[in-house]
């Protein structure tokens, strides 16, 4: 298996986090407490000691699975009063999304054993 690197489960943490902040910004505080708990969830395994490839592997699943088209996270559009900012959210929300599903594809891709 190939080493996943601490600063990767850093990013993802940021990333958890940003979404998290959108979600309530945008008027979901049902999907932000989700992203909240993740974040928490990537805080353990960087505060273990020893790295828990369980704990990642579970985090991971959780966390494509709201990219699964029976989830709205896919399909969600944040509100705001003014429509500027509206707009203005749901682009960085939909940037920070992407990054997210990046992010969790790398991590997916390292955790697979490769075999010759």
């Amino acid at each position: 298996m190939q080493k996943i690197e601490k600063w990767r489960i850093q990013e993802l943490s940021l990333i958890f986090r940003k979404i998290s902040d959108l979600l309530i910004k945008g008027g979901n505080p049902e999907w932000a407490n989700v992203f909240s708990h993740f974040q928490q969830e990537s805080q353990k395994i960087i505060s273990k000691k020893e790295f828990d490839e369980d704990l990642l592997h579970k985090l991971i699943i959780n966390t494509k699975n709201c990219f699964s088209r029976e989830h709205t996270f896919i399909h969600m559009e944040l509100w705001h009063e003014d429509p500027k900012t509206k707009v203005s959210i749901n682009q960085e929300f939909l940037l920070t999304r992407a990054r997210l599903l990046k992010i969790i594809t790398d991590i997916n891709n390292k955790m697979i054993e490769l075999v010759s």
